[in-house]
């Protein structure tokens, strides 16, 4: 069964010619060779050299890359979208004219037009994963409009995965995000047994993300500002980059603790500062379920995340998380007083508990639902 992926995923070709595009992404098309026999995937290539995040795909024979030409962007670059399409309806043809069922990965630009191509231009099954936030109540137009396709427009047949509870039809599956194979989900069970009482040692905090406001990035730097003496804070790491990076640094220095800006990093890095950190701070104003909150419960960090999206289905308050009540330096800090009350028993029964729910987490188990939820449903 050969799959066809439409996909916005940014990919680079390498000074030695090899295309790579982010990790996370790969990774879990790498593990869709479990299910599939071949995978087709349809997106933009790039030009420039590909971020430390970037894979090459694991299996270059049965996974094959048709590059599309990048649109969008702000202002004026938007009409991108436009000039791009014609040709980029074409790549997709040839991968779609390849494949037994088609992915396509919303929302994008592009998806103003594939959304309707897919619907009368070909007869072929599909199922569309939108990895938005869905009740956002800033979307973007681009956002909204697509969502109301899928709303109104998309056929009975054809399902949505998407993150959260929010519709009723049928066609609507709630999915959660893979971000880890068995292997790694095992092996993070160590970090938590080798964590250490931070309030003997101080607390290491982390961030993963784009560092920019909306990923609420100034926001902890005020939050660290006011936090009583009482509670040390020895280290935070911001992992990750955006052009206000510069910006962020100079603020930093005002602190009286060790901070790293890292940039981005290859996954297997980002896990060995999960494990090193008793919690992640993760003040977005807009998110749908970041893939970094499944892992940092797997390796015994502590998720402290705005109230958005579908977060709520997954951390409960003061339980195995803690949810901000609102998006303030105040809100950030009472969530970090309430951690550092938590006696050292208390922190690990909350750590193991993560760990046994992040277990969800794993592409074996994706797998699995896809399986289940979506293929025997499309192809039985």
């Amino acid at each position: 069964m050969t799959l066809c992926i439409i996909s916005h995923t940014e990919h680079y070709q390498d000074e030695n010619g090899i295309i790579k595009a982010w990790g996370s992404t790969v990774t879990e098309i790498n593990h869709l060779l479990g299910i599939f026999d071949r995978i087709i995937h349809v997106a933009p290539l790039h030009e420039g050299q590909p971020p430390k995040s970037s894979l090459a795909y694991a299996d270059t024979e049965n996974i094959i890359f048709i590059p599309l030409k990048p649109s969008g962007g702000k202002g004026l670059r938007k009409l991108s979208i436009g000039f791009t399409a014609l040709s980029n309806l074409r790549q997709i043809q040839k991968g779609i004219q390849k494949a037994d069922i088609i992915h396509f990965r919303a929302p994008t630009g592009m998806g103003l037009y594939v959304l309707p191509y897919l619907k009368w231009f070909t007869a072929k099954p599909y199922w569309v994963k939108y990895a938005g936030n869905w009740v956002d109540p800033e979307m973007p137009l681009g956002n909204r409009l697509q969502k109301q396709w899928l709303q109104n427009y998309i056929e009975l047949e054809t399902q949505v995965t998407y993150n959260g509870n929010w519709e009723t039809k049928p066609q609507f599956l709630s999915f959660d995000n893979p971000c880890f194979t068995k292997e790694t989900y095992t092996q993070a069970k160590s970090a938590i047994n080798q964590k250490s009482n931070p309030k003997d040692q101080g607390w290491t905090l982390c961030f993963v993300g784009a560092l920019n406001e909306h990923k609420g990035v100034p926001l902890i730097l005020e939050a660290l500002k006011k936090l009583p003496e009482h509670i040390q804070v020895k280290t935070i790491h911001f992992v990750g980059d955006g052009p206000e990076r510069a910006k962020y640094e100079e603020l930093a220095q005002q602190l009286k603790m060790d901070i790293y800006f890292h940039g981005f990093l290859p996954k297997p890095e980002v896990h060995d500062i999960l494990a090193q950190s008793d919690a992640l701070v993760l003040p977005s104003k807009s998110e749908g379920f970041p893939k970094v909150v499944g892992e940092a419960m797997a390796f015994g960090c502590v998720p402290i995340v705005s109230k958005v999206s579908c977060i709520e289905d997954y951390i409960t308050n003061g339980d195995n998380g803690f949810l901000l009540k609102e998006l303030s330096a105040k809100a950030l800090v009472q969530s970090l007083l309430q951690l550092s009350g938590f006696t050292n028993s208390e922190l690990n029964e909350l750590r193991l508990k993560n760990y046994t729910f992040a277990q969800r987490f794993t592409y074996a188990y994706y797998n699995k639902a896809l399986k289940e939820k979506i293929l025997n449903v499309r192809l039985r």
